[in-house]
């Protein structure tokens, strides 16, 4: 510290001032505790500066889990579908196949499954009108079911009376080829059925997308039998419906089956694109 003052400090000319007027007043003392208490504040200041920094940081990330952002929500990868099978009711019902053929009882040896999925060779789907040929595109059918209802033999009637049905679905055009080799087996079954008399045919008989009418007489005489084989296609799903039933009338008989058809056809394609 310089004597004549100029390098002190204002607090210590203060002090030096005072004592100068008091004697018992000890300035250089005074300076020292004054600035001892200067430095102590300044030392706390920093603390709470660094306290109040530190508690900016880390705040904001403590609230941060518990602010009003809903947390991201984790969606779980769907597990493929497997391909859709065809329903039981896809089928007709028993009241419906009645109308054609009264008292006709399901029969549950008929009723078979071909599960999604199957394995083509085991399908077993036959194709045709007077005979059932091997389907040329058996790993275009997704699924299948089929079911069958009858009438036993009387006095009068001593053929079987049955109707059976069989809704089929495809992909990859599969239902369109399958009623084109329908087509094709036709005009076989007009001109040689190895095992029934010849048949007659429609090609498309107004059913659905497209379908094919076949039917021939199984038993002639005063009371006819006449079967009667109707497959109708829309879109992926295949309707094949056949009907063995004592009849005056073929052709009535040609007509009802056919308007029987357009119902389970409607009732498959309902069910099985559900």
């Amino acid at each position: 510290m310089e004597q004549d003052g100029r390098d002190e400090d204002p607090l210590a000319r203060a002090l030096r001032a005072l004592g100068s007027g008091d004697p018992g007043v000890d300035a250089v003392a005074l300076g020292a505790g004054a600035r001892g208490r200067a430095r102590a504040l300044r030392r706390r200041r920093r603390a709470v500066a660094g306290t109040v920094a530190a508690v900016a940081v880390v705040v904001p990330l403590g609230l941060s889990q518990w602010s009003g952002l809903e947390p991201p929500v984790r969606v779980r990868a769907a597990a493929p579908q497997p391909a859709a099978g065809v329903p039981a009711a896809a089928l007709l019902d028993d009241a419906a196949v009645r109308a054609l053929l009264p008292s006709a009882a399901a029969e549950p040896g008929l009723s078979q499954v071909v599960p999604p999925g199957a394995d083509p060779a085991a399908t077993g789907v036959g194709v045709g009108l007077c005979r059932d040929d091997t389907f040329g595109l058996p790993g275009t059918v997704v699924a299948g079911r089929s079911a069958g209802w009858s009438v036993d033999g009387t006095v009068l009637q001593p053929l079987r009376q049955a109707v059976s049905e069989r809704v089929l679905r495809f992909r990859d055009g599969g239902a369109r080829e399958f009623v084109l080799q329908v087509r094709e087996q036709a005009a076989e079954c007009e001109q040689d059925a190895p095992e029934s008399a010849p048949w007659q045919a429609h090609l498309d008989s107004g059913v659905g997308d497209a379908s094919v009418t076949g039917w021939t007489t199984v038993l002639a005489g005063e009371n006819p039998q006449h079967r009667v084989r109707v497959v109708a296609r829309e879109g992926d799903v295949v309707v094949d419906l056949t009907a063995e039933v004592f009849a005056a009338d073929d052709s009535a008989l040609v007509q009802r089956v056919q308007e029987l058809t357009a119902r389970a056809l409607e009732r498959a394609v309902a069910e099985v694109t559900r």
